[in-house]
């Protein structure tokens, strides 16, 4: 990367942002270079300095290619959130746009060296937050929070049926199947993988007979959410692949609402939150 002044580094990463926002990011110490706060606007930043801003504090999300959005990054993470339909990645024959190859194709038309990786995946049908990361020492450490189940990731959900329970935990082992891809329970200590979340009713529409919940997920199992609630007894709303035959076609109301984890720089702990899309908080109302 070129050595731009602080400045001009600070607007290529928030180009929606006026001067006067920048400068004020500077002040209140939420920049940081190699990790130390930022104290001056003069201060240098050579090309391979680690630039990273706590907080984008009012700056406007920017709007990419099928909706998705770009919340937050920095010199070594990315945060997206994703509109449901969207696939995350796959194949190199799929030709639908994915948020992975959507990022790639952003971030390498600023610079064809920038690297996009890979961090973890919501369901297409879902809706919500993903991290990706920048450089490969980003990578390794997010991918080692994932493993560790330090990072936290909550979700907002809804079903049919209301929990008699209003805080649970839910652990079964998942079962995939190798020819449809469904996945299921299974009672199989062998084969089985262990899937564990907790979840606390939120409200409640009685005369709908459907529950808002959030949920907290420690394992990241493929339809995990999906198919422990349905165990349970129940389905999430508007699910095409584990909910009702009869329900109306509608958007699967699966909402990835929250993250949190320890930056991989900085070593401080960083927050994103999205709110409930007006789609899916229509099918509670």
């Amino acid at each position: 990367m070129e050595n731009l002044p602080l400045l001009a580094r600070l607007a290529a990463l928030y180009p929606q942002a006026k001067k006067s926002t920048l400068r004020e990011m500077i002040e209140s110490k939420r920049v940081l270079i190699n990790g130390a706060i930022v104290r001056s606007l003069k201060q240098p930043l050579a090309p391979g300095d680690t630039l990273e801003v706590l907080d984008a504090g009012g700056v406007k999300p920017t709007l990419l290619a099928g909706g998705l959005r770009l919340i937050h990054f920095d010199s070594d993470i990315i945060v997206v959130d994703k509109p449901a339909g969207q696939l995350t990645a796959t194949d190199a024959e799929e030709k639908r746009p994915t948020v992975w190859s959507i990022l790639r194709e952003y971030f390498r038309r600023k610079n064809n060296k920038n690297q996009v990786h890979l961090i973890h995946r919501l369901d297409r049908d879902a809706s919500g937050l993903l991290i990706f990361a920048r450089t490969w020492d980003s990578f390794r450490a997010l991918k080692e929070q994932f493993f560790e189940h330090t990072i936290t990731r909550e979700y907002d959900v809804i079903v049919h049926g209301i929990p008699k329970a209003a805080k649970a935990r839910l652990e079964n082992l998942l079962l995939e199947d190798p020819m449809t891809g469904d996945v299921q329970v299974t009672k199989d200590l062998k084969k089985g993988k262990l899937a564990i979340c907790d979840y606390a009713v939120i409200d409640t529409n009685k005369a709908k007979k459907l529950a808002h919940l959030r949920c907290t997920l420690y394992t990241g199992k493929k339809h995990q959410i999906r198919v422990q609630f349905k165990a349970a007894g129940h389905v999430v709303c508007g699910d095409p692949r584990y909910g009702k035959a009869d329900e109306p076609p509608n958007r699967l109301a699966l909402h990835a609402s929250r993250l949190a984890l320890i930056h991989p720089t900085s070593k401080r702990k960083v927050e994103f939150d999205s709110p409930m899309p007006p789609a899916m908080a229509h099918l509670f109302r």
